[in-house]
């Protein structure tokens, strides 16, 4: 009874504690908040590095800084997962600091209202499908310690209207500007090695593209269906044109085959119905399948003795003039006219 009746005797007191140390309790946990506030990123340690790659944003903000540091660690990649870009496809603009070295595969993946995006002078490669299906980016300038673009990394960027490939890339990846419908220009520096299948495959506003002299490789369909190209200077170091290479360039008016070339491949000219003449090299010695077939102005080949074989419909409807020319061609495979 007498701790009943002591209990009773100091209950306020003990509430008025009991509060106090509620209060102080809380106050701490503020504190600790507003000290170490929740992360507003996922990410990847590297214990051999000491480094970090982050791998989303989770924030809400649509102006995004990816930081620099996590704690005491240095941020020196950013990559999303399979078809999942590193922040929403509500953010706007990005800046990456100039800690990160690597932008990895998927890292802006379908970001549809990304407009603008900063890039340090630190990245150095471009992983794939990295900024595919950025709709809304109008321009992006590549640092010059690039070294890579991977396979798919600018596809579908449809407001992208010009870029410059910095002069330490060697190679291009597939796809890797594909369906960029609004680019207008675009600059291969001569550090270019090799430019990969559908490359720029769909680029209707592209009028004119130069293959500087490094290239030794050219994708199949590297440039097909650019319906605005007209004119197209190649790499003499090239020995094939591939299959479908200039596939469905309605506009093309000319272009010169470098001596060199000994394979004009599968469709590689088909449906360019501005093509008017065109003269094989002395290094040529197959033209392929459908080379090109529907090519509607094409009145003008000349066509050395080094041509041994010619593909079925290599020149089917194609109104040529020369009466030698097309004896010729019939004598070798009927099938090609």
């Amino acid at each position: 009874m007498k701790i009943i009746d002591l209990l009773a005797k100091y209950k306020w007191l003990l509430i008025i504690n009991l509060c106090v140390v509620v209060m102080i309790v809380l106050a701490v946990c503020i504190v600790h908040i507003i000290s170490n506030p929740p992360l507003e990123y996922d990410y990847k340690y590297s214990s051999e590095l000491g480094s970090v790659i982050l791998t989303k944003y989770t924030g809400q903000d649509l102006d995004v800084m990816i930081p620099s540091k996590i704690g005491k660690h240095p941020v020196v990649g950013i990559e999303g997962k399979f078809t999942v870009g590193i922040v929403s496809d509500q953010v706007r603009t990005v800046t990456i600091p100039d800690s990160v070295v690597s932008i990895g595969d998927h890292t802006f993946f379908d970001c549809d209202s990304l407009i603008s995006i900063t890039i340090p002078s630190s990245v150095v490669t471009i992983g794939s499908n990295a900024f595919l299906g950025c709709r809304s980016l109008e321009s992006i300038t590549l640092p010059e310690k690039v070294t890579s673009i991977g396979t798919a990394a600018f596809n579908t960027c449809r407001s992208l209207t010009s870029i410059t490939i910095p002069d330490n890339v060697s190679s291009i990846g597939n796809r890797a500007f594909a369906s960029c419908s609004s680019l207008i220009s675009i600059t291969i520096p001569n550090s270019v090695t090799s430019i990969g299948d559908s490359a720029f495959a769909g680029c209707d506003s592209l009028e004119s593209i130069t293959i500087p002299n490094s290239v030794t490789s050219l994708g199949i369909s590297a440039f097909s269906r650019c319906s605005s190209l007209k004119s197209v200077t190649l790499s003499i170091r090239l020995t094939d044109i591939e299959d479908y290479a200039f596939y469905y360039c309605g506009s093309l008016e000319s272009v010169i085959i470098p001596n060199g070339v000994a394979t004009i491949g599968y469709h590689s000219f088909s449906n360019c119905n501005s093509l008017t003449s065109i003269a094989i090299p002395e290094s040529v010695t197959n033209i392929g399948y459908c080379a090109f077939l529907d090519c509607g102005s094409l009145e003008e080949v000349l066509i050395p003795d080094s041509v041994t074989s010619f593909g079925n419909g290599a020149f089917t409807r194609c109104p040529l003039r020369s009466d030698q020319t097309k004896e010729r061609i019939f004598r070798i495979n009927p099938e090609a006219l």
